[in-house]
């Protein structure tokens, strides 16, 4: 077996759980920037999540690319598990694989949560702002539609909203 494969999955797996810790930290940065309402820095910390989103994305690919030149050389089938991959490796490099396999489903774990949280809180809020506007201004609770199907504009007083909602 040639270590350099075993290496460079290794490596690339690494990258990837880099990748989503930096993504997870990129979340919190958004979650910040909606509950203080900062909508500057919201813009920001989204174009930088969409940024690392992409590295992750990169950095997946690589990682899949590794894994598959790895079992592949095996002689293993393309949707072996790591366990069953580390049994076929020198008993020296099963720990590595396994700690490094360890680490990125935990850093997948983390980021899977954060998004969850994040887009939870976000719906939450989302949900209560309109039920709230539903029930100030119920006369703007349907909408309108015409005789084409589309929806119709009503006429209707201006609405401004404060920001603090």
């Amino acid at each position: 077996m040639d270590i350099k494969r075993l290496e460079s999955f290794l490596s690339a797996a690494e990258r990837l759980r880099s990748s989503l810790d930096a993504f997870v930290e990129e979340q919190r940065a958004v979650g910040r920037a909606v509950r203080d309402k900062d909508w500057v820095a919201l813009e920001r910390a989204l174009a930088a999540a969409a940024a690392v989103g992409e590295a992750v994305a990169r950095d997946e690919a690589a990682r899949n690319a590794a894994w598959s030149a790895l079992v592949g050389e095996l002689g293993l089938a393309p949707d072996t598990s790591a366990f069953r991959v580390s049994l076929a490796l020198p008993m020296a490099a099963r720990e590595a694989l396994t700690d490094t396999c360890r680490a990125l489903r935990l850093a997948a774990m983390r980021a899977r949560i954060e998004s969850e949280a994040l887009g939870s809180f976000v719906g939450d809020s989302a949900s209560m702002l309109a039920k709230t506007l539903e029930e100030l201004f119920p006369d703007r609770k349907v909408k309108v539609y015409g005789k084409s199907g589309k929806p119709k504009s009503v006429q209707s007083d201006a609405m401004v909203v404060n920001a603090a909602f």
